[in-house]
């Protein structure tokens, strides 16, 4: 910290980022009225340091070399938007993207300021302890909100988001953190809140992709960090509550079940997973216009000469790619598409080489854009708005750790 910085000027960063975070778990709306709050309180903080954290920041190679790839991302699709009259699209995707530099940026500039990490761990950890429960009695009693009231629906956990699988990938890119905590600071209350909560909305979403690709990770982050006998004793704990969940009937069992057997009952095309009659239209597309792209907000009716085109037109859901790559394609072209992957693969690299020296976090870090990756092959996950604020704010606090002289102690 700079000396002639006011040595209790911490209080203002650590309520923008207090702001930024608390939100997380809501829809658009409240994410959009949070970051506004966070955003005018650091720009308080900002004018107060006479805007020395923020110039700092934008120098910065990180964020220079962020926002590179962000544009080569974004401004493809914004381009073929335009360039196809739709300029209502185009204005919509810049807005529902815009405040991604801000979550960068203000992570850097705020690397000078003191922050009060166990505050924020504090409201972190909670606030999954209290999503994990809401995930569990949505699971058990099948309700959700709609507007101020509550309504029924199926007994399938969606947080107060619009669907259970937005609920499970903003869910994904927290899951790694979650639980390297538990296994490397099993003596800390926050360890057990964040794990068990993540546990219980993992289940409660009941996606298979997430569950699967979370089963991997947790693998792997045993092995990274557990000794030999606590490896075993997890591992026979695991089998046995896999047992009780294989033996007694349960939804989760049953969305196994569907979807090991094909037996959905929305099942429309002749392909193994209605997924692939989704990536084989949309691989269509591509060809069609593999360099500039054919904008964003396509509907249907955008769609369907292309499931004709493959045999298809009689579908009721013609939807999209469900896939981050083919739909980052079919917007803006290959030059977006290789733009993601390459923002993906940056972060990794970055937090492998600039990751302060405590294993446990280091490895959490690493896993989070792998887990992504990985889950953005069966979902449009970062096309998804109230998933993007989870990922570019749990990016932006990660470059915020990503320096040598940060010692993550919490």
């Amino acid at each position: 910290m700079p000396k002639n910085q006011d040595s209790n000027s911490g209080w203002l960063p650590t309520l923008s980022v207090f702001f930024a975070l608390l939100v997380t778990p809501l829809g658009v709306a409240g994410q959009n009225i949070g970051l506004g709050i966070a955003l005018l309180i650091l720009s308080a903080w900002t004018v107060k340091d006479r805007g020395r954290s923020l110039s700092i920041a934008i120098k910065s190679s990180a964020a220079q070399q962020f926002m590179i790839l962000w544009c080569l991302f974004t401004l493809p699709i914004i381009f073929a938007s335009i360039s196809h009259g739709a300029y209502d699209d185009a204005t919509r995707f810049f807005m529902g993207y815009l405040f991604s530099g801000f979550f960068v940026i203000a992570a850097l500039s705020l690397r000078s300021a003191m922050i009060s990490r166990i505050f924020l761990l504090n409201t972190g950890s909670i606030l999954i302890g209290v999503m994990g429960f809401i995930a569990a009695s949505q699971m058990f009693f099948g309700w959700k909100f709609e507007g101020v009231r509550i309504a029924d629906q199926i007994k399938r956990a969606q947080g107060f988001y619009s669907h259970p699988l937005t609920f499970a990938y903003a869910a994904l890119v927290v899951m790694p953190w979650c639980f390297a905590r538990v296994f490397a600071k099993p003596r800390q209350w926050q360890s057990w809140l964040v794990a068990c909560g993540m546990t219980s909305i993992l289940v409660a979403t009941q996606s298979v992709t997430v569950l699967c690709i979370s089963a991997a990770t947790i693998g792997v982050l045993m092995l990274k960090l557990l000794g030999k006998k606590q490896i075993v004793i997890t591992a026979v704990v695991a089998a046995l509550l896999l047992a009780i969940s294989v033996s007694v009937p349960n939804p989760l069992q049953q969305k196994f079940n569907m979807v090991l057997t094909g037996q959905r009952s929305d099942h429309e095309t002749p392909y193994p997973d209605d997924r692939m009659a989704f990536w084989h239209a949309h691989w269509e597309m591509i060809k069609d216009s593999p360099w500039l792209g054919h904008g964003t907000g396509l509907e249907s009716d955008d769609r369907r000469p292309y499931y004709e085109r493959i045999g298809l037109g009689h579908l009721k859901r013609m939807y999209e790619a469900h896939n981050m790559y083919l739909q980052a394609a079919v917007e803006g072209g290959i030059i977006s598409c290789l733009s993601l992957i390459a923002f993906l693969a940056w972060w990794f690299i970055r937090l492998k080489n600039n990751l302060p020296t405590d294993r446990w976090h280091r490895l959490a870090m690493m896993a989070t854009p792998v887990a992504f990756a990985l889950g953005g092959m069966t979902q449009n996950a970062i096309q998804d708005s109230e998933v993007r604020y989870t990922l570019l704010l749990v990016c932006a606090i990660s470059l915020w750790f990503s320096r040598d002289h940060v010692k993550v102690s919490s």
